[in-house]
């Protein structure tokens, strides 16, 4: 006889939980098939300028038509995390392009094998500072 099954809950993370409430969302938009959008563009097209719209095919949402204003939203709102990771990155650049910063790095390249190896072991061995 065989064993019964065991259901494991899932753990419930931040990461699951948004895709879960993301899925909601979608199935809450208006919809049309993507026959209906095809043999009547005009209705759908009105339909989706007052917001999202679901577009599905055998009964599953596939895509989702945006008015212009909100997938630009979209976009911006993608793009700010890019834009302040970039002026974070920018503001550390400029704090380490400093002239004893310059002369290090020059240094390390004129750095032969033997001192760059003793420079090294110095480094990793905790007792040597």
């Amino acid at each position: 006889m065989a064993k019964p099954a065991i259901m494991v809950p899932m753990a419930i993370t931040h990461e699951n939980q948004a895709s879960v409430t993301l899925l909601q969302e979608i199935g809450s938009l208006p919809s049309v098939t993507a026959s209906a959008l095809k043999n009547n563009f005009g209705h759908a097209s009105r339909q989706a300028a007052k917001g999202a719209l679901a577009i599905t095919r055998r009964q599953r949402t596939e895509f989702v038509l945006l008015p212009v204003a909100q997938y630009a939203e979209l976009q911006r709102a993608r793009q700010a995390p890019l834009d302040a990771l970039s002026a974070q990155f920018d503001a550390m650049v400029s704090k380490m392009d400093t002239s004893a910063a310059r002369q290090g790095t020059a240094k390390l390249f004129q750095a032969g094998s033997k001192e760059l190896g003793r420079t090294a072991v110095k480094a990793a061995d905790p007792h040597a500072r």
